[in-house]
């Protein structure tokens, strides 16, 4: 073992993932289950069993139950957890074991408290979407009692929250009612009936229910608060739900300044967040992202509820007012409206029952966009417009204008205001085109047109809404790429990682992915990255539109970043994420083999591949793209250049002193001095070419 350990430490003190092949095969990994469960780097060991072994065999399947069964430390189980969490879904088997070997764990009190907590954690991966181990989990967790480690028991609530939200169960509740008590497990405790409140208010059937409800989480996360200082998520929520009893309850006083706290910290909760990198996180940080989002609405639509007309009223109905009256599907993602709506649409229809001439800028933008903004929910906001108003179908009633001033202004706000509107949207954008296309460089045009051609005559391209999308998205990814060979770390620091940084190890490729995504991010194109489900795997970065959807697969290569090599490695894994959609995908990779710090020319660093690439008669098309790492900038490049031609000259000269001693008389001194005196070259041309000097 010693000697596979020396192995692994080498490649990941030389910043590289190492293969199977280094550490005589998988098969000599397979044959040390004991002594890769007590390494230091067995979940490097593991990732390498993961990427490289065939999972449905039963002899790998046996190793990584013998490792599990023997790993017994916190730092080991987090990593291997964080391993597991980064990839598709294990097999069944390899997970319903893991599983039981992580909830026995978590069950030993005789074992150490972190490592006790880090296999909780491990069970809640490994359950998956088993309805069995789902309940196990939650039986385990309802069953702790109160004089267990409060680190323990502070997890454990956290789990039991998680467990709630997808299924209720209110022996968890009772649970989590009993850690109030714990000193060092309440704050993780009140803050999760907080949450359990507030799934309830959004499930209420009347207004007085949300309302009690929500006050009711507003004071167990004002607990929480209280019983941590690093408690940047409880305060959101406390801020939010407080914000909305104020607009229900038509308050007005101190908005400007919990607005800006709450601004405040949920920028603290995001940086944990992104900072922590943990898996469990997704489902909070959705739900805190959620309330901040209605909190700033509602502080943005109250002041316009005290106005009796609006001059920008498609924007206020757009993305305030709508967004608020529907929260439940807008912000909440729920099926149907209920919850908050009992708050906030008794003051909206109030505002609307007084100021009757804005229900006309409201009808005209339903009718001109509300089916695809709202889908059903549209038909029923016309129909309680049209029943306000008491009218048919005229838009513009006979004295509308002379009922009050504003009208005619509201009016202008409606359905023609947005075609309008629209109209002049589509001509900016088009100014935006026709910039950047002139700003587009021939390598790139070049690039566009390769890429696109190879995709004609795939499956589906033909479709206009396909070939738009695809477009888009190809030319968006080879913009990144240039993008990211231009400028320099002293000029864009989020570059920094594709340059050679000495003393640190290579950069692993969430690097590039979140680099593209927060590029994509500024293009509107339906990005999204680190989606499940996706042919049964979990796709790096996703693309869809209208029900079009193609991945880009994130991938770094240490050794061998030919495309050949990239195709063979990685190819399968990126056509596999095709096969429920269009057969088009872009694998991106980050290539870490780049030479002395020089990376090729634009055009040498992405290339199309179509064709029958599972050989199972579908023909598919993956567009492969190199993204250069390990780089020098310019400058260091000619510095580096200029040092190895001096050392060469010097060693040349160093070399040709004996030969030329060997060849004159001891007493020929004078006629060595003529012999070894420069050649002028001055004006001639130099002809020797063997020569390693520079004319």
């Amino acid at each position: 073992m010693q000697a596979l350990d020396a192995t692994m430490e080498a490649a990941l003190r030389g910043g590289r993932t190492p293969s199977a092949a280094e550490f005589g095969g998988i098969a000599a990994v397979l044959a040390s289950a004991d002594g890769v469960a007590r390494s230091h780097f067995a979940p490097e060991y593991m990732a390498l069993v993961l990427d490289e072994a065939d999972l449905g065999d039963p002899g790998v399947q046996a190793f990584s139950r013998d490792v599990v069964e023997r790993l017994d430390s916190d730092i080991g189980i987090n990593s291997l957890v964080d391993v597991v969490a980064e990839r598709p879904p294990l097999p069944e088997a390899v997970e319903a074991t893991w599983f039981g070997r992580w909830l026995e764990l978590a069950r030993d009190r005789r074992a150490a408290t972190s490592a006790r907590t880090a296999a909780l954690r491990g069970a809640l991966l490994t359950k998956r979407q088993s309805a069995r181990r789902s309940l196990r989990l939650a039986a385990f967790i309802a069953e702790c009692v109160v004089d267990d480690e409060p680190a323990f028991l502070a997890h454990a609530a956290r789990i039991a929250g998680l467990l709630h939200a997808e299924s209720p169960n209110e022996a968890l509740v009772e649970f989590l009612t009993d850690l109030l008590d714990v000193a060092d497990a309440a704050d993780e405790a009140s803050f999760e009936l907080g949450m359990e409140r507030v799934g309830r208010a959004l499930q209420a059937a009347s207004g007085h229910d949300v309302l009690a409800r929500l006050r009711e989480a507003r004071a167990r996360f004002d607990a929480s608060a209280a019983g941590r200082e690093a408690r940047a998520d409880a305060r959101v929520l406390s801020l939010a739900t407080g914000l909305l009893d104020d607009f229900f309850e038509e308050r007005v006083g101190g908005w400007t300044e919990r607005l800006e706290e709450l601004r405040r910290e949920a920028f603290a909760y995001s940086a944990y967040s992104v900072q922590a990198e943990d898996f469990l996180n997704g489902a909070k940080e959705a739900e805190v992202s959620a309330w901040a989002s209605l909190a700033v609405r509602l502080g943005s639509l109250a002041p316009s509820l005290d106005e009796p007309a609006w001059w920008n009223a498609t924007h206020i109905i757009e993305n305030e007012l709508l967004v608020v009256y529907s929260a439940n599907r807008t912000l909440f993602r729920r099926s149907d409206d209920g919850g908050l709506e009992w708050l906030v649409r008794p003051r909206i229809e109030d505002y609307y029952a007084r100021h009757r001439g804005q229900l006309y800028a409201l009808r005209g933008w339903l009718k001109a966009r509300g089916a695809s903004e709202l889908g059903a929910a549209a038909a029923e906001l016309i129909a309680r417009t049209d029943a306000a108003l008491g009218r048919g179908d005229d838009p513009h009633p006979r004295g509308a204008t002379a009922v009050s001033p504003t009208v005619a202004a509201v009016l202008e706000q409606g359905k023609e205001s947005y075609e309008l509107q629209e109209r002049f949207l589509r001509d900016v954008i088009a100014d935006v085109n026709y910039v950047e296309f002139k700003q587009m460089t021939p390598p790139v045009m070049e690039a566009v047109q390769a890429v696109l051609h190879a995709f004609e005559g795939l499956p589906y391209f033909d479709d206009p809404n396909v070939r738009v999308f695809v477009r888009a998205v190809v030319v968006k990814t080879l913009l990144f790429l240039k993008s990211r060979m231009d400028p320099s770390p002293g000029v864009d620091p989020t570059v920094s990682y594709l340059f050679i940084r000495e003393g640190e190890p290579n950069p692993l490729e969430k690097f590039l992915q979140r680099d593209f995504m927060s590029f994509l991010q500024t293009s509107m194109l339906g990005s999204v990255d680190e989606v499940r489900g996706i042919a049964a795997g979990r796709a790096d970065v996703m693309h869809y539109f209208e029900g079009i959807r193609f991945v880009t697969e994130i991938k770094r290569e240490e050794k061998d970043a030919s495309f050949e090599n990239l195709i063979a490695s990685y190819g399968a894994q990126t056509t596999l994420y095709q096969n429920t959609n269009i057969p088009i995908g872009i694998l991106m990779v980050l290539d870490l083999t780049t030479r002395d710090g020089l990376s090729g020319h634009f055009r040498t660093l992405y290339r199309t591949e179509v064709g029958d690439l599972l050989r199972n008669g579908t023909t598919r098309g993956v567009l492969v793209v190199k993204v250069p790492a390990r780089r020098v900038d310019p400058s260091t490049a000619t510095a580096e250049a200029v040092r190895r031609i001096s050392k060469a000259r010097t060693a040349a000269r160093r070399a040709g002193k004996p030969a030329a001693k060997a060849k004159v008389p001891r007493s020929g001194k004078a006629m060595m001095a003529v012999a070894t005196r420069p050649t002028p070259t001055r004006g001639r041309r130099k002809v020797d070419p063997t020569s390693n000097e520079d004319t």
